[in-house]
Order: structure tokens, then C-alpha cells, then sequence
């Protein structure tokens, strides 16, 4: 696991954490590294500042909205105003994993009718590593273990919500992909029973709203097999 990642579960499970505290719990490390990592979670806004020299982890329900995506959705929603999309990334799972792997993607869901004008103008407006609708051979060959924008096709009455002024799946919409997409490989067998254990736990969960899109997606069995066994 990367060093990034490691301060951020070490953040995740404490409410604050001072500096001293950082390094005397990476002590392996240089302290010019930590402080580099440090800076850049916090520049990220993954990491929040409370006061000099003390931090926190930024709230998972909005972990996923960076600067970034902010961009890429004020873009989005100027271009293709009558579209439905949402947007999110990879940072969501460093919360809920204990065997984290290098992800490092952006995740646009979008009505299926744009999803291929949607890829145009992203490449056209110089965004790299941009994959449209990826196969599981794609994924594996391409796209493991690089930085990427995946879009992907957005479910009709998926369950959304907007923060910042931008549309982000809801829990109840992640729990129900992770089984259902190529995408989210790396979550099997028992790291996907803990990843629902993980989330259930720290989430208010609308069951109704869960079942719901898991019946959309015809899932509904292993879904709700995998909520029961969480609670």
C-alpha cells in the first residue's frame, strides 16, 4: 500500500490527528516524505486543515468531489445541458478497504445516448486516458493501475444527489455497482463482504432505495444478501 494511502486510513480513524502524531506513526518513512504526502492530500482536499499543525479526513460524502471533477461537471452540465450524469471517484473505496489497491479513476455515469458525445468532447477538450464503456479485457489491459476517466452508462432512476453543485451517486447507488460492474473487480469474496460491513456501518442506509435500484440492475438477490449479512 502506497504511503498516500496509509495516511489516509491512519486519518480516517482518528477524528483529528496532529502532525507529531503523523510522524511518529510513519516513522519508517522520512519526515520530508509524509510532509510531501500531507501537503498533497490536503491540496487534494481529501485531508482538512482544522488549525497549524492539526488535520482531519474529509467527510466521505464528499470525499469524491475534487477540484477536478467539479471542472469536469461545470463543463458537462454547460455542453449537454438536457443529459442526466453523475460524477464520482475512486478515492470513495480508501475509506471502507483494508486492502487497498492503486485506483486513481473518475467515474462519469451518463445517460447511454451521450455517453459516446461525452467521451468525444472530453478527449476533444484535451483530457487524457479517457475509456468509453470498458470491457473487462479493456480494463485488465489498459486500465489497471493508471490514472483514468471511465465512462459508464447511467442506470434510468438510479438514486442521486447533488453537493456542491454537483450530481453524485448516493451510497445506495455505489452498493449496487460494485456488484454489478467490471469496474469494481478488485472488490471480491471477502473484501467485498467487508466492504459492505465498512459502509453499512458508517452510512445511514435506505434499504428501500437500495432495493430498489438493486432490482434495476437485477441484482437483487446478492445485494440484499450481502446487506443482511452486514447488519
Amino acid at each position: 500500500m502506497s504511503l498516500i494511502n496509509k495516511i489516509l486510513l491512519f486519518a480516517e480513524s482518528k477524528k483529528q490527528f496532529s502532525r507529531k502524531e503523523l510522524m511518529q506513526n510513519f516513522s519508517d518513512f522520512s519526515q520530508k516524505s509524509v510532509s510531501q504526502q500531507l501537503l498533497r492530500l490536503i491540496e487534494k482536499k481529501e485531508l482538512h486543515r482544522v488549525e497549524r499543525g492539526v488535520y482531519s479526513a474529509v467527510s466521505s460524502k464528499n470525499i469524491f468531489i475534487t477540484d477536478e471533477i467539479k471542472t469536469i461537471s461545470s463543463l458537462l452540465q454547460q455542453k449537454f445541458r438536457l443529459a442526466k450524469f453523475c460524477l464520482w471517484n475512486s478515492n470513495f473505496f480508501l475509506s471502507y478497504m483494508h486492502h487497498i489497491p492503486t485506483l486513481n479513476y473518475i467515474y462519469i455515469d451518463v445517460e447511454r445516448d451521450a455517453a459516446q458525445s461525452v467521451f468525444h468532447f472530453l478527449i476533444d477538450n484535451g483530457y487524457k486516458n479517457v475509456f468509453l464503456l470498458p470491457n473487462k479485457d479493456v480494463f485488465e489491459k489498459y486500465i489497471v493501475g493508471s490514472k483514468a476517466i471511465i465512462i459508464r452508462v447511467l442506470v434510468s432512476e438510479a438514486p442521486l444527489k447533488t453537493v456542491e453543485n454537483v450530481v453524485i451517486p448516493t451510497v445506495e447507488k455505489i452498493l449496487v455497482d460494485v456488484v454489478c460492474d467490471v469496474e469494481f473487480d478488485f472488490l471480491q469474496g471477502v473484501e467485498m463482504e467487508n466492504f459492505y460491513q465498512n459502509i453499512i456501518s458508517k452510512n445511514n442506509i435506505n434499504k428501500r432505495k437500495l432495493m430498489r435500484y438493486a432490482s434495476r440492475r437485477g441484482q437483487s438477490e446478492e445485494v440484499e444478501t450481502l446487506y443482511n449479512n452486514s447488519i
